[in-house]
C-alpha cells in the first residue's frame, strides 16, 4: 500500500505519458483536486483513495478509456462524492429506469498490495449495500 504522496506521484508520472494535451490537462486537474481534498482538515482519506486507485487502473490499462467521472472535469466549488455514489448516479443517467444513488459511506476499501485491484463495499441511507471491484493487469 503506498502513501498518499507516492500514490500522487505515481499518478503524475502516469499522466505525463497520456498522449492527447486535453485528457492530460483533465487528469492533471483531477490529480489536483484529489490532492486539494485530502489536505482538507476533515478530508476522509477512503474517499480519496477510491478516487486515486480508479484513476491508477484507468492510467494503468493501454489504451487508455476515460469513464466517468474522469469524462469530465472535476467539481471545481462542491465536495466529491463517494466513488460508489459517482458512479452509480452515472449510470443512471445513461440508463433512466435504474435509480440515483444516495449518499454513501464507505465501510470497506482494500486494494492488492500492487495497485492492480481495488474492492469496496458501501452501504446507502436504506441499509442496502453496494460492491465494485476493479481489476487491471499491470503492464510493464
Amino acid at each position: 500500500m503506498s502513501s498518499m504522496k507516492e500514490s500522487i506521484v505515481e499518478l503524475m508520472f502516469l499522466a505525463s505519458k497520456i498522449g492527447n494535451p486535453g485528457d492530460r490537462v483533465r487528469v492533471t486537474e483531477w490529480i489536483r483536486k484529489l490532492s486539494e481534498t485530502a489536505a482538507e482538515p476533515d478530508a476522509h482519506p477512503r474517499l480519496v483513495e477510491e478516487y486515486m486507485d480508479y484513476l491508477k487502473l484507468l492510467l494503468s490499462s493501454s489504451p487508455i478509456y476515460f469513464v466517468n467521472p474522469f469524462k469530465s472535469y472535476p467539481p471545481k466549488n462542491h465536495r466529491l462524492v463517494p466513488l460508489a455514489e459517482s458512479l452509480g448516479n452515472s449510470l443512471a443517467n445513461e440508463c433512466p429506469y435504474l435509480p440515483r444513488s444516495g449518499p454513501l459511506k464507505p465501510i470497506l476499501l482494500h486494494r492488492s498490495e500492487d495497485d492492480t485491484a481495488v474492492i469496496s463495499v458501501h452501504q446507502n441511507q436504506q441499509g442496502e449495500v453496494m460492491c465494485y471491484m476493479a481489476i487491471t493487469p499491470r503492464n510493464e
